[in-house]
């Protein structure tokens, strides 16, 4: 088929972000590389104020919609052939969700769609294992904003999805308020942390054969990897499929979850605004870890904005077929 010009956005509880690309299988067309034309990631808060009342505030959609915009603009200026916008945990939960997404349409000529837990999940995992040999049985996690999803992959197919009603934006609402945040603040929020998952995990824990590699994904992740590697810029090269230990991120948290944001800004010197989410995010890992027995974890710097990309390359070699 002709190359298309794609586009996906991938509307966060956190982080917006963009991905003009092509999209091209290989010869079996059960891999698929990706050649980056622009992309763009921005950290709007999307999920501030759900928390409380149930609604996004107004300071966070106009964030949001002037980011929204500013995806458009690129999109124009790239003269893409499709565009894909997906919305995931705040947009599911926001009693105001459909005032937002008119606002997207109207501002930013956006048509968002609003995905389900499951189908974010098998996103995902379809774009995590880009640039990678997939593995015969795989737990993949994908920490976000609003919330955790565990994907198990066997054989190239998830074959058991769950969610988590566990996202670093909730907890940091909820747990970091003083800085540095009290012992027992931390102390509560681990609780919460490992009754969720306890409750959640039993019966996919059960189906997990020896074997399985653990790959995670999205911010928390792929900032504990620069912070690992002592990195003061974003590197993808050195990034994506960089190994982290168990003993490694339990180190990384002990230090992290002592010491106030601006002591915190210098182990992630690139990505200020996420200074308080990046202690709850290394909880959950840590605690997901901890409850599965996985010692290491592989990180993947590709995930939902991906997997929505290879989506839309496949429904539009559909329509041309």
């Amino acid at each position: 088929m002709i190359n298309l010009r794609l586009a996906a956005i991938d509307i966060g509880t956190n982080t917006f972000r963009l991905l003009v690309a092509e999209v091209h299988p290989d010869s079996a067309k059960k891999n698929y590389s990706i050649k980056v034309i622009s992309s763009k990631r921005v950290i709007t808060r999307l999920g501030d104020g759900i928390i409380h009342n149930g609604s996004i505030h107004e300071e966070a959609v106009t964030r949001s919609i002037k980011t929204l915009k500013q995806f458009s603009r690129i999109i124009s200026r790239h003269k893409v052939d499709k565009i894909s916008a997906v919305a995931t945990s705040a947009l599911r939960e926001a009693t105001n969700r459909r005032d937002f997404m008119n606002k997207a349409r109207d501002a930013a000529g956006l048509h968002i769609k609003l995905i389900s837990g499951r189908q974010e999940a098998e996103l995902t995992a379809a774009g995590m294992l880009i640039d990678m040999t997939p593995p015969k049985s795989a737990l993949m996690l994908d920490i976000g904003g609003g919330s955790t999803e565990l994907i198990f992959m066997k054989s190239g197919k998830p074959v058991a999805v769950r969610s988590l009603n566990l996202g670093v934006v909730y907890l940091a609402g909820k747990y970091m308020i003083n800085d540095p945040p009290l012992t027992g603040d931390i102390i509560q929020m681990e609780t919460e942390i490992s009754g969720k998952i306890h409750s959640a995990i039993t019966s996919l824990k059960r189906h997990l054969p020896g074997e399985t590699l653990c790959i995670g994904t999205a911010g928390t992740v792929t900032a504990l990897a620069a912070i690992s590697q002592n990195l003061r810029k974003f590197s993808h090269d050195k990034i994506h499929k960089y190994i982290l230990t168990l003993e490694n991120i339990r180190n990384i948290l002990t230090t992290l979850s002592g010491l106030s944001s601006k002591e915190r800004a210098e182990f992630v010197p690139f990505e200020l605004a996420r200074l308080d989410i990046i202690v709850p995010g290394t909880l959950i890992l840590f605690k997901l870890m901890e409850t599965f027995g996985f010692r290491e974890i592989i990180v993947s710097n590709y995930g939902l904005l991906e997997g929505t990309l290879i989506d839309l390359y496949k429904k539009g070699a559909e329509t041309e077929n």
